[in-house]
């Protein structure tokens, strides 16, 4: 089965896993059942900048597509947006990291999320008119609601460098901001 079957697989559950798997060199875990979320180990800071980077990266992937493919002003207006808005936030993270020397740190997640972020980009191409808006616009709603929780539940309580945090910090109103705005385009299906 091909992983864009199963687009509900959000970053959330990615960021969860990586902060399982970065759990400080100790051996996994042999249960099946996900930790819960006050128990997880930190995440390194090098894995949370490769996490935020690869997540900007893949909102201007499919942000990309959208400016040109979108049917409707208004999802188009959004594409440019996300374009402008990640942007600036993928340029600051980038500026800040070369000024803290960290080296982002690849794990399994970060590059589980390039692949589903490839995967979406390839379910967009396939789609147009309606049907590309539509996805388009539930996907932005589901990446930036699960952004959110991300930011909450783990860059949040496992970043170690105040310059850092204040980046993360800074970046959660815009976030729940685009996720507002996001969710209340026309024509956009409400989840039951």
């Amino acid at each position: 089965m091909r992983r864009s079957s199963h687009p509900r697989a959000g970053l959330f559950l990615l960021v969860l896993a990586a902060a399982i798997a970065c759990g400080g060199g100790r051996a996994a875990r042999t249960t099946s059942a996900p930790a819960p979320a006050a128990r997880i180990s930190r995440l390194a800071d090098a894995n949370t900048i490769a996490l935020l980077l690869t997540s900007h990266n893949a909102d201007l992937a499919a942000a990309r597509i959208a400016a040109t493919r979108a049917e409707h002003r208004d999802v188009k207006l959004l594409a440019r947006s996300i374009l402008t808005d990640h942007s600036a936030l993928s340029t600051t993270l980038s500026r800040l990291v070369a000024s803290l020397d960290i080296t982002p740190r690849e794990d399994t997640v970060s590059r589980m999320l390039r692949d589903q972020s490839a995967a979406r980009r390839d379910t967009l191409r396939s789609l147009s008119g309606a049907a590309f808006d539509s996805a388009y616009v539930a996907g932005e709603v589901r990446f930036h609601e699960d952004l959110l929780v991300a930011i909450d539940r783990v860059f949040l309580p496992s970043v170690r460098n105040a310059r850092l945090k204040e980046y993360v910090t800074t970046m959660r109103p815009a976030m729940a901001a685009r996720s507002r705005s996001t969710a209340s385009l026309p024509g956009r299906s409400r989840p039951p």
